[in-house]
């Protein structure tokens, strides 16, 4: 018999609610930086209403969340365990109808935005049916607002493993629905990014709301949590290689070559959304293997598992929050000789992207001895960098020129390294000096990177840098200890 403490769900609950927090403040982060929670007033044409510039991502973000929980209770409960579960049936169901009502807030924040109405010249009935029969994207709501009826009323009421088969194959359906409606659209030229974008969508679902489904199995007493683990093991593998295949796919049909990653904050979201899903991969992959090996000796915790689920659950998060705000943002055009490197790219290259090395590599794998054995020359060694590259970008900017391509790979790749040296250099020594080098060095670089952007900085630069800050700090200091370590201790048998 397992005993579930109430504080393990305590912090589930935590977890659940900081995942939620972070995915909302990443994503409205990220839309006030590229200026989408505002819009200029042009005398003459109508302007969209802020409620709707604020509103429409978040309706958007509530139904993600929904349409994950929706997909993975219904996986999980409905074919991975051993019978079909009752509780994740109903979760299945409350999740769909929230998922339902989160497209038909959509629906008319998207005829406001369209059509630049207010909220409620919007909720006008004709213009709002017109949107849904008329266009691709309300033809798209319609057709998932029909799939989740059936969902909302077969998932209260599983009854055998048919059943189960038949809402998830239902809820996969509707989830692929979604990505038919990106940038792509349905036009003809552009069918393997939408058929790609929806499978996308669907192996994200599957594995987010598949953890989350696992994690409210096992703070119950259910049968055979082991094979379940086993089972989602299998699927979270599938949905990772699948996610992979497709974000590769995706990305090369919307960016103009490599440098593109470096000189759009379309491609600086894509930068941090890697990285953040090497780390998510590698801290599953480590504990997949390591409850496999536990299951194998009976020696389960599911509270400590749980509790494990939840970082990763708060990852996931952060990874859902910028999806949003990416499907907010334009993919950029051909790279122009006049290109430079924005600052958040440049953050991501030598922060987000080194940290993620660092946590998949063995500690200390790749680093300089010599930058090891003096930890503050690897921060000064960056900022000096930084400093450099900043400097020398408007003479050799990013463009069609060969010079200008060669000075963004070269220098992209000299400051992922050194960013690893600094990212090594603060886990491993453990010192304070070398993150208030990278503290105080950092947004001055960024300031002088920034300096001339019309308007002054916007606020969110200020943020971003001190979120930088406290990342590198806060983050790095439990890896120091040894992750694995710390990990197998929160699976340990508990008497």
């Amino acid at each position: 018999m397992f005993h579930i403490r109430s504080g393990a769900r305590m912090s589930m609950r935590w977890s659940f609610w900081l995942a939620g927090a972070c995915s909302i403040i990443c994503m409205y982060l990220v839309l006030a930086t590229i200026g989408a929670l505002t819009e200029n007033q042009v005398v003459g044409l109508p302007t969209v209403a802020e409620l709707t510039l604020w509103g429409l991502p978040l309706s958007l973000l509530i139904r993600d969340v929904a349409m994950a929980l929706t997909v993975g209770s219904a996986l999980v409960g409905g074919v991975l365990t051993p019978k079909p579960d009752p509780l994740l049936g109903r979760v299945t169901s409350l999740s769909a109808l929230v998922w339902f009502l989160a497209v038909a807030f959509q629906s008319v924040f998207t005829v406001s935005e369209v059509l630049a109405f207010s909220l409620r010249d919007s909720l006008n009935a004709t213009v709002w049916w017109s949107l849904l029969s008329q266009t691709t994207v309300g033809q798209v709501m319609l057709a998932q607002a029909a799939l989740l009826v059936i969902v909302i009323l077969l998932g209260w009421v599983v009854l055998d493993r048919i059943t189960g088969v038949i809402i998830s194959a239902v809820a996969v359906t509707a989830a692929f629905l979604p990505g038919l409606t990106g940038h792509s659209g349905l036009i003809d030229a552009h069918n393997a990014a939408s058929i790609s974008l929806g499978i996308h969508v669907v192996a994200m679902s599957a594995w987010v709301g598949g953890l989350i489904a696992v994690v409210i199995y096992l703070l119950r007493p259910g049968p055979d949590p082991a094979i379940v683990i086993r089972r989602f093991s299998t699927l979270a593998l599938i949905s990772v290689v699948i996610l992979a295949e497709t974000g590769l796919l995706n990305a090369s049909l919307r960016l103009d070559g490599a440098l593109a990653l470096i000189s759009s904050f379309y491609g600086a979201l894509l930068l941090a959304k890697v990285s953040i899903l090497i780390v998510l991969i590698s801290f599953g992959w480590r504990m997949r293997k390591l409850i496999s090996e536990r299951a194998e000796k009976e020696s389960l915790n599911r509270a400590g598992i749980a509790l494990l689920a939840g970082r990763e659950i708060l990852w996931m998060g952060a990874v859902l929050g910028l999806s949003v705000a990416l499907t907010r943002t334009a993919p950029p055009g051909e790279v122009q000789a006049g290109d430079q490197v924005v600052w958040v790219a440049l953050l991501t290259l030598g922060l987000f992207l080194p940290f993620s090395f660092f946590y998949v590599l063995p500690r200390g794998k790749g680093t300089i001895s010599f930058l090891q054995k003096y930890p503050d020359v690897s921060a000064i060694a960056f900022l000096i960098w930084l400093y450099l590259f900043v400097s020398f970008q408007p003479s050799i900017a990013v463009g069609q020129s060969v010079g200008g391509q060669w000075f963004a790979a070269l220098g992209s790749g000299i400051t992922a390294f050194l960013g690893y040296q600094l990212v090594a250099s603060i886990a491993l020594n453990r010192g304070w000096s070398t993150a208030g080098f990278a503290v105080v060095g950092i947004p001055v670089i960024g300031w002088w990177l920034e300096r001339d952007v019309p308007g002054g900085l916007h606020w969110s630069f200020w943020i971003l840098t001190l979120g930088a800050m406290l990342f590198i700090v806060l983050l790095l200091k439990p890896l120091a200890r040894g992750g694995e370590v710390v990990e197998d201790k929160f699976v340990e048998v508990t008497t």
